[in-house]
């Protein structure tokens, strides 16, 4: 399955919680924990206490030669984000 796919599945539209599809097409449901979005939260916060110039958020979406991908935290360099 592709995302184009996905996004055109009627069945798949407005779901109460996050889908993926892993590297073969297949569509992964992980629920996040409160854990995690607690780390998510620490990462975040280190690394803009330790980046120069730019910016740490949360769920971004990549694009991989695997497809499109969503990193739990990234940083953006003010470059990045012009």
């Amino acid at each position: 399955m592709k995302w184009s796919e996905v996004i055109e599945d009627k069945t798949l539209q407005d779901l109460p919680y996050k889908i993926e599809l892993n590297e073969w097409g297949n569509i992964v449901m992980t629920p996040a924990s409160n854990r995690h979005g607690f780390i998510q939260a620490r990462i975040a916060t280190e690394l803009n206490q330790q980046g120069d110039s730019g910016e740490a958020f949360v769920e971004s979406s990549i694009e991989t030669s695997k497809g499109v991908k969503v990193a739990d935290v990234i940083w953006g360099s003010s470059r990045f984000f012009k």
